[in-house]
């Protein structure tokens, strides 16, 4: 209707909608119309309404409903501006029913904007932004496209570029022809979903109205595991530039279906290589279920699966399957990469951190300067994606000329996301002017502010270290003094904000104390729980209403299974309780809720939701001192800090502390303290392991916790309080902020998930 409307503003024999929607038998009279627009052109936008209109003819009813619609059309092109915005995505993501399965969760319009404005920056591009044959030669591609709303994104940040270009040199920009080249030959978009690939063409061919296009680079691809044809989408693309059109079972073409200005062709795709591959690729991991492809039949499903594991494979992709589609994805695009080209994704937050994304970390940092990461810590507001509550970043990376060397990277921590495109482009401005603070620095944080609204702060990190694949410490807090506290902490030294560096501390990695248990999946394997006591007590569930105090007792018992569940292996239950241990560390949190992250127990235990950790003897301390001194360390405002910077994200205060980076994480070392300050920490422990914690949300008035931090305090010799660091985390939105927007949670049903997912 709102095309229809455009058009009819300038071709006489379009009728116009107003006058259409005016008399009677709307729905045949808009039919008539629809169908005369298609003997001219726009074959995307008019063909599939046409023959919705077909079917909705004659229905009571119907021609109020349209008149309703009509009026909302109207409304909207009264306000030609509104056109330039992303309608149609945001229509379908209202709209998408199988999101969870597509792990199609589309980029919000905001976020699509800051992110296209800081990668289609001039001062990294060669490009003459000034010239319209210029622009006819950049090659931008979304192999997962969508609405096309990244797409319509950077054709907006170079319509942008250009006339900021013509203006600096007093020339009036040519917006019809810099339009015409992007759509017709620039813009790339593929999808899997061809309602999908309609609604990308409508959008893109909106943004400017008056131009007509013939042809537009937008492929919806297959993606079927019937016959013997498996096809993947995009994902085809792991094999080369070329996706070949192929037949199905019954002779009919099976390829990449094109959209033209009179309709679609189904025909091979090539795809050029890119200045820009622009993504925010299907979340969907291999784990938890396997929602790999699940928008398809599971006997389709996985032989899809199987096939991706074994292109992967035999490609030396770099890439983890089980990290998700993401990962393989990235990896893609990496492949259509020119030198100076870039890439730019909306990725999962556990990017930054999770031991399945190192690959992808290792790629980046190998082969681009990663110009930019930028993380939502606003409550409820982990996303940078429609509908979708997990914990999201924003990637924008370089590729590096040969022997060319990397810059440091920006860490945007935002404390507030831009609500619309308005605040994201000048936001997008600030963030390219802010100077940044690093970490190793004694103080300095630079606030990200635009019009006296502080949108969050800016850390840097050096090149070697994006290199190396540590991409997390930069990220850990949305507060910049929390995030310096964590990096020193993990190299041995005690800051307090205020006062800077203190002192220093004895750390040594946690997997060099002793060994970290078997995980959920192995305790399934092997055991089943009892209904009465038994040779093996465990610590089942987490649920912080009773879990208050750091000394706990077993609260259930387990069986040792005599033959493997359905489609599993049979652990061996020997085996597995040799790796029981009396300290044990929470697996999965909340934050707002948590109130011990480590407990410990008189006796070994094993665990469906904490990490037993087995402490060796050593010739200076016992096991059970040792395990003593941990707890309270790990339980101390130091040690909270420690471990929620090593975490993975997942939705917000939802978080995972995974066995290798537990295993990494720098813990106080035990062996490495003087006997009086064993003494004073056995102390402690004996004197507070059976008070109650507060929840972290509540840590600055946890008196507990204080006397923890005190007694560390004491035992160092340090006259300095932690309490500003406790005043601190009880302002870190991570912490307290998701509590207040979605409640109270039943933690006895997560513990009951947790079980099923197992």
């Amino acid at each position: 209707m709102i095309f229809q409307q455009i058009l009819a503003e300038r071709e006489v024999k379009v009728r116009s909608l107003a006058k259409i929607v005016s008399g009677t038998h709307v729905a045949e009279q808009l039919q008539e119309a629809w169908e005369e627009i298609l003997e001219v052109d726009y074959f995307p936008i008019f063909k599939l309404a046409a023959d919705i209109l077909s079917e909705l003819s004659g229905n009571a009813g119907i021609d109020d409903l349209l008149k309703t619609l009509a009026t909302s059309a109207l409304r909207i092109t009264r306000k030609r501006a509104a056109l330039k915005h992303d309608l149609m995505g945001r229509i379908y993501h209202r709209l998408l029913a199988d999101a969870k399965f597509f792990g199609a969760y589309y980029t919000t319009v905001p976020a699509a904007t800051l992110l296209l404005r800081l990668t289609l920056d001039p001062v990294y591009s060669t490009v003459d932004w000034s010239s319209p044959e210029d622009i006819q030669n950049v090659r931008i591609g979304d192999l997962a496209c969508g609405t096309g709303t990244l797409l319509k994104a950077a054709l907006e940040a170079i319509v942008d570029n250009h006339v900021h270009a013509r203006a600096k040199s007093g020339q009036l920009p040519e917006l019809q022809s810099v339009h015409s080249a992007l759509v017709e030959e620039g813009l790339y978009g593929l999808d899997v979903i061809p309602f999908a690939i309609h609604l990308a063409a409508s959008a893109l061919a909106m943004h400017e109205p008056d131009v007509r296009f013939q042809n537009m680079q937008l492929y919806t691809l297959p993606l079927s595991g019937v016959g013997s044809q498996t096809r993947l989408g995009s994902l085809e693309l792991i094999s080369g530039r070329t996706i070949p059109l192929q037949a199905d079972l019954f002779g009919s073409p099976l390829g990449a279906t094109r959209m033209t200005g009179a309709g679609g062709i189904t025909q091979k795709i090539e795809v050029p290589l890119l200045d820009l591959c622009v993504m925010n690729p299907p979340f969907t991991r291999s784990v938890g279920g396997n929602l790999l492809f699940g928008n398809l039949p599971k006997k389709e499903r996985s032989r899809m699966q199987n096939e991706l594991k074994k292109v992967v494979r035999s490609k030396h992709l770099s890439a983890n399957i089980t990290a998700g589609l993401g990962s393989v994805f990235t990896a893609i695009g990496h492949s259509l990469v020119k030198p100076n080209g870039h890439l730019a994704l909306v990725l999962p937050r556990a990017l930054l951190s999770g031991v399945a994304w190192e690959p992808t970390r290792q790629l980046i940092g190998k082969y681009y300067y990663l110009r930019y990461v930028i993380v939502s810590n606003q409550p409820g507001h982990w996303a940078f994606s429609e509908n979708s509550n997990y914990s999201e970043c924003l990637i924008v990376a370089r590729r590096l000329e040969e022997s060319e060397k990397a810059g440091t990277t920006k860490f945007i921590n935002l404390w507030r996301k831009p609500g619309s495109s308005t605040e994201a482009v000048p936001l997008a401005d600030a963030i390219r002017e802010a100077e940044g603070s690093f970490l190793g620095r004694s103080a300095g944080t630079e606030e990200l502010t635009t019009d006296s609204t502080k949108f969050g702060e800016v850390v840097l990190a050096p090149a070697a270290q994006i290199k190396a694949g540590q991409w997390s410490e930069e990220a850990a807090f949305a507060q910049t003094e929390l995030c310096r506290t964590a990096y020193y902490l993990r190299r041995g030294r005690m800051y307090i904000p205020r006062k800077g560096l203190i002192g220093n501390i004895p750390m040594t990695p946690l997997g060099q104390l002793g060994e970290l248990g078997p995980d959920r999946r192995d305790i399934h394997d092997g055991f089943k729980l009892s209904a009465s006591k038994s040779a093996y007590p465990a610590l089942w569930g987490h649920n912080t209403e009773s879990v208050q105090q750091i000394e706990q007792t077993p609260n259930r018992f387990l069986s040792a299974l005599t033959k493997a569940k359905k489609g599993r292996h049979l652990r061996d239950p020997k085996l597995l309780w040799s790796r029981a241990g009396r300290l044990l560390i929470a697996e999965r949190l909340w934050l707002d809720t948590i109130r011990t992250l480590a407990v410990r127990l008189n006796d070994p235990v094993l665990s469906n939701t904490w990490w037993p950790v087995a402490v060796s003897d050593s010739k200076k301390i016992a096991a059970e001192d040792a395990e003593k001194i941990l707890a309270i360390w790990l339980n101390s405002t130091f040690g909270v800090i420690s471990l929620i910077a090593a975490r993975v994200d997942t939705r917000g205060p939802w978080i995972e502390l995974k066995k290798p980076l537990l295993e990494s994480i720098p813990v106080l070392e035990p062996a490495g303290l003087g006997k009086k300050q064993l003494k004073t920490l056995v102390d402690a422990y004996n004197d507070l392991a059976d008070k109650d914690l507060s929840s972290l949300p509540e840590i600055d008035n946890d008196s507990v916790r204080a006397d923890i931090d005190a007694a560390i305090m004491q035992a160092f010799g340090f006259s300095v309080s932690s309490k500003i660091l406790r005043e601190l985390m009880a302002e870190e939105p991570l912490v307290v902020g998701a509590r207040t927007l979605e409640g109270a949670r039943d933690e006895s049903s997560w513990d009951a998930s947790v079980d099923s997912l197992s």
